[in-house]
């Protein structure tokens, strides 16, 4: 069986061989749509007669879409990159699927601070649903400002995932054998949340404009 910090390594690049095309395909949805809302709300703009407080409305609306789709797109290319070229100290040839890996990441963690909240965020990415439970950790400004009201199931989940990460830093041997978990990953998940939100919306707004335009 391979040592702890080899099993993480191993399920970082599963997860990333699994997830490249899916968040690649939303990636390029997001980005056509936060483009064209961003170049039309431009247009918009430099073609009406008179600018008015609507025109930099709408450009910064464009712009707040089209944010989140840069962070994320910066912050998997990291990833991917970083995952890529951290080289494990044995290679193993063993083909374990990526919930027999969280089993196995899950298991050999046992009583490790955040070992708990590692279960609960490696069975969410596995089984598709979000994590749920409170948490506390040092650097939980954003998540206890997420986890109150109605944004709480989101801080809830922002906490164990904080937490989660601490614990498999730890449990990896430091960022120098996992550079791949150095980065926020909460800030990563925000930046993915913020993207599937921007499909529908950008794409809502970019129709407007260009009904706007044509009617103009």
């Amino acid at each position: 069986m391979s040592s702890l910090p080899e099993s993480i390594g191993q399920l970082a690049r599963v997860l990333s061989v699994l997830f490249r095309l899916p968040s690649a395909a939303v990636l390029v949805l997001a980005t056509a749509a936060a483009g064209l809302a961003l170049i039309l709300a431009v247009v918009n703009l430099t073609t009406a007669e008179v600018v008015t407080a609507g025109h930099w409305v709408v450009l910064a609306l464009a712009a707040l879409f089209a944010l989140p789709v840069a962070l994320f797109a910066i912050r998997r290319r990291r990833w991917l990159h970083k995952v890529e070229t951290s080289t494990p100290a044995v290679v193993s040839t063993e083909m374990v699927g990526p919930d027999e890996l969280a089993d196995r990441v899950s298991d050999q963690m046992g009583s490790t601070p955040g070992g708990e909240d590692a279960r609960i965020v490696l069975d969410a990415i596995t089984e598709g649903r979000m994590p749920a439970g409170m948490g506390t950790g040092p650097r939980a400004r954003m998540t206890r400002w997420l986890g109150s009201g109605r944004l709480g199931v989101l801080g809830h989940a922002l906490t164990r995932l904080e937490q989660a990460q601490r614990g498999l830093l730890v449990a990896a041997g430091g960022p120098v054998s996992a550079p791949y978990l150095k980065d926020d990953l909460r800030l990563s998940a925000l930046a993915l949340l913020g993207t599937l939100v921007a499909i529908p919306l950008a794409g809502l707004l970019a129709i407007i404009l260009a009904l706007v335009l044509l009617a103009g």
